[in-house]
């Protein structure tokens, strides 16, 4: 369950969850909800850091690439590559979202 100040995405509301990369020896893990929100999280010492936001898997990983730089990715997903130039117009609002999970959960900005 990911947790964040009181408020859960629990199992349930998950479609997917898989390890995508790794980032300081932890593994990076994408996962999305049913209701299409895509997330890039690491877990260190059993606290959830959120990475990347977004409607696209490939927002959240732009958004989380952004923010760290040295992740190492392990599931490029190739086939589901989107150029920036079609999404550019959400990523405030995803990033936005993204600082706001980041504050929720304690995560440096």
């Amino acid at each position: 369950m990911i947790s964040a100040n009181q408020e859960n995405i629990s199992a349930e509301q998950i479609a997917y969850k898989k390890v995508v990369g790794s980032l300081d020896g932890d593994k990076v893990i994408e996962l999305a909800t049913k209701g299409g929100l895509h997330l890039i999280v690491t877990a260190h010492l059993g606290k959830v850091e959120t990475l990347g936001a977004g409607p696209h898997r490939a927002v959240a990983r732009h958004i989380a690439k952004k923010m760290k730089p040295d992740i190492c990715w392990t599931d490029l997903n190739k086939s589901d590559y989107i150029e920036e130039a079609h999404y550019e117009f959400v990523l405030p609002k995803y990033e936005a979202l993204t600082a706001a999970f980041r504050k929720l959960e304690g995560s440096e900005e």
